[in-house]
């Protein structure tokens, strides 16, 4: 609950702000999500059990506060009615442009190791791939996240990301460090690599992800490698836009497990279809194929990666501001 009313109450300052300082320069958004699962054939109900309607939400408040300052906070919000609190802080940092090439980021804020996202309007299908729940799941803050602070500094085609966190596993005493690069390699193909120690969990963790765009298709990819509990995981993503309507994707992936209690890899194939009917209001459909013969799965505790053993079927309505 108190994080409701957290949430709740830098929602209504915001607005009241926007209100009597329009010079502050604040820009919200945010989104509706609202997910019917029709089928769970894992019988795990992880992301939804069958016959369940899940609907979230976010707003997101981003405000320039002097000359090279911004702030920028995103509340998710979730009815909570299957338990727990229903409204969090994704993401709540401050930011200083210190020059056309460098920042300094500090707060909570999104991981780009990843080349899933956290949030449904950035999303290719209705579930995060197994990599994500890897990420998720090292992560103390929901979502992916790390707290702490992140420089950034761009040379011609390639930014460099130094960053020290919070311990990403919240160890008491101890600290992560993150080292990272985005690159532009051609004007169709984007690079993230990096490394990130944690000192516990999936200890270091190496990332490589890359983005190549060619008319109307768009691959990703990405890797993964971890000292302790995987070994190594691997996705590989296509989309297609048929027209400006409608679009379809296909995506792979499979971890393979360093770990005593979880013998056998894990896969799944997920083909989705997405229609836009308006500017901010989208249709998509689900349907996914996982392979999980570990007892018990790797979907459940304590690594909750993948869905588990089955098929899974998925629709949802996605509405944006």
């Amino acid at each position: 609950m108190k994080k409701t009313l957290i949430a709740g109450s830098l929602m209504i300052t915001t607005l009241t702000i926007g209100q009597s300082a329009v010079a502050l320069d604040i820009k919200p958004t945010g989104f509706v999500d609202m997910v019917w699962t029709l089928s769970d054939g894992t019988d795990l109900g992880k992301n939804g059990a069958e016959g369940r309607f899940d609907t979230t939400g976010e707003l997101d408040v981003e405000a320039g506060l002097k000359e090279g300052i911004s702030m920028r906070f995103d509340a998710d919000i979730n009815p909570g009615s299957a338990g727990g609190d229903s409204g969090r802080l994704e993401q709540i940092y401050l930011n200083w442009a210190i020059d056309p090439r460098m920042s300094l980021k500090g707060g909570v804020f999104n991981n780009n190791l990843s080349w899933e996202r956290e949030d449904a309007p950035d999303m290719y299908q209705i579930t995060h791939g197994q990599l994500w729940d890897i990420w998720n799941f090292s992560t103390a803050e929901d979502g992916n996240n790390l707290a702490g602070v992140e420089f950034n500094y761009q040379i011609d085609k390639v930014k460099l990301i130094a960053g020290f966190l919070n311990d990403l596993g919240n160890v008491p005493e101890e600290n992560s460090v993150k080292i990272a690069g985005e690159i532009k390699a051609m004007p169709d193909l984007d690079i993230t690599l990096g490394l990130i120690t944690q000192d516990q969990l999936f200890e270091n963790i190496i990332d490589i992800n890359a983005t190549w765009k060619s008319g109307k298709f768009l691959v990703g990819g990405e890797i993964l490698f971890a000292d302790e509990g995987v070994d190594s995981a691997f996705m590989a993503m296509v989309n297609y836009k048929f027209n400006d309507k409608l679009s379809g994707t296909a995506r792979y992936d499979l971890v393979s497990y360093d770990s005593a209690f979880l013998a056998e890899d894990t896969s799944s194939m997920t083909v989705a279809a997405l229609y836009s009917i308006s500017s901010n209001l989208f249709f998509n459909a689900e349907i996914r194929f996982n392979d999980d013969s570990n007892v018990p799965p790797a979907a459940t505790a304590p690594l909750s990666i993948g869905e588990g053993d089955g098929t899974t079927g998925r629709l949802e309505l996605l509405a944006t501001f």
